[in-house]
């Protein structure tokens, strides 16, 4: 039970830090809404939540975004009547991301530990990056990122530095606004983590992560999205874990 608290502690506290997307940022004066819901199992063990989110382009080629302020309904091991926790308000995450050519972003990502404690580490971090992305043809678009996870001290443990690198295919089908996608992300540990001022290792561990799903354009301002998501690695990143999500956008 406590291994499988601590693997979903490390997988909401890693895959929390995931930027809007890959893409360019919206033009100036537009935004977008999310609402989100997803589930996750490894054997015995489940959770599910929802959860909002929100970006804005508040000037020509800065984004800023509010993510995944949310509620998770359980985390634990054979579920009967999930009454034995993991449920509770979620971590939020402020994002900015700066265009600085139509094919290349940085970010800043920050983590804000404001979830229960059954549901959080109390862990503020920051994500931090770049992201190139291409039209390769009318039916092929490729976003790419690569980015640092630097998690600060709280409760004496102190989370290694964490590279990122993710990409996603997206193929859209023409005049019918359907667009299926792929997605790889890859999580490696730099530097040892330590607890107490006391290195305890964790260095080398590594996650990867596989999506596949499909996107929807109901209209110009609606869209929905589902994707299935599997997770293979280290428990300090994640873990070994199979999940699906589903997103509903609006655009305004």
């Amino acid at each position: 039970m406590l291994q499988k608290i601590a693997l979903t502690v490390a997988l909401i506290a890693v895959s929390s830090f995931a930027t809007w997307d890959y893409f360019p940022v919206l033009d100036a004066g537009k935004g977008t809404a999310k609402a989100n819901m997803y589930y996750d199992w490894d054997g015995d063990w489940s959770q599910m939540g929802i959860g909002i989110s929100a970006r804005y382009t508040v000037a020509p080629n800065v984004e800023l975004a509010l993510m995944d302020l949310g509620y998770q309904f359980w985390n634990e091991e054979d579920c009967k009547g999930c009454a034995d926790g993991g449920d509770g308000l979620r971590d939020l995450t402020f994002g900015l991301r700066y265009q600085i050519v139509p094919i290349f972003n940085v970010f800043l990502d920050a983590n804000l530990p404001i979830g229960s404690d059954e549901v959080t580490n109390n862990e503020f971090s920051l994500y931090f990056g770049g992201q190139f992305s291409q039209k390769i043809s009318p039916i092929f678009v490729l976003g790419t990122e690569g980015g640092f996870l630097w998690g600060f001290e709280h409760d004496k443990y102190e989370r290694g530095l964490v590279l990122e690198i993710g990409a996603e295919g997206d193929f859209p089908i023409p005049s019918t606004g359907f667009t299926p996608f792929v997605g790889l992300k890859l999580l490696y540990q730099l530097t040892e983590s330590s607890s107490d001022g006391h290195d305890v290792g964790g260095d080398g561990d590594n996650d990867i992560q596989v999506s596949l799903g499909a996107k929807y354009d109901i209209d110009t301002q609606m869209a929905v999205d589902g994707k299935l998501i599997l997770r293979s690695g280290d428990d300090s990143l994640g873990g070994n874990a199979t999940g699906i999500a589903f997103d509903f956008y609006f655009n305004f």
